[in-house]
């Protein structure tokens, strides 16, 4: 099964700070990874260099963001083209969702992905065929 994963839940990966959620999530996604065929978009990988070098720094160096971004570069990348952009913004108004979470919804859409796991989402949501899943719900 093909399943996106939003960048909040990779963040919470790498933040050391998060003690409880740091640790879960690790091994959450470990496990994912054996289990479904994991896909992000390019959004995600801008959006978690945003994060690593503004909120996680000064505790992740410049290697370490590298070794991120090389890491997650490995999974399926959906790329953030015109054809997306414009429908993520169909996505948006006709759905109620802020312009950046369609666009992962959009990606996640067009990549087939059965699930996103997402903290930004109401666990629970569907949109067409595809469901919304918080994975720190249940943690």
């Amino acid at each position: 099964m093909r399943v996106f994963v939003d960048t909040n839940i990779w963040a919470y990966r790498l933040d050391r700070r998060e003690v409880h959620k740091s640790p879960f999530i690790k091994a959450w996604l470990r496990q994912l990874a054996q289990d479904h065929e994991v896909v992000i978009s390019t959004q995600v990988l801008i959006e978690l260099r945003a994060v690593m070098t503004r909120k996680l720094q000064p505790s992740l160096s410049s290697a370490d963001c590298r070794q991120a971004l090389e890491a997650l570069a490995q999974f399926d990348v959906v790329p953030t083209d015109a054809a997306l952009v414009l429908d993520a913004h169909e996505l948006a108004a006709a759905h109620q969702v802020s312009w950046f979470d369609a666009l992962i919804l959009e990606a996640a859409i067009r990549s087939r992905c059965a699930v996103l796991y997402s903290e930004d989402f109401n666990g629970g949501q569907q949109f067409g065929g595809l469901a919304i899943v918080n994975p720190l719900e249940s943690s």
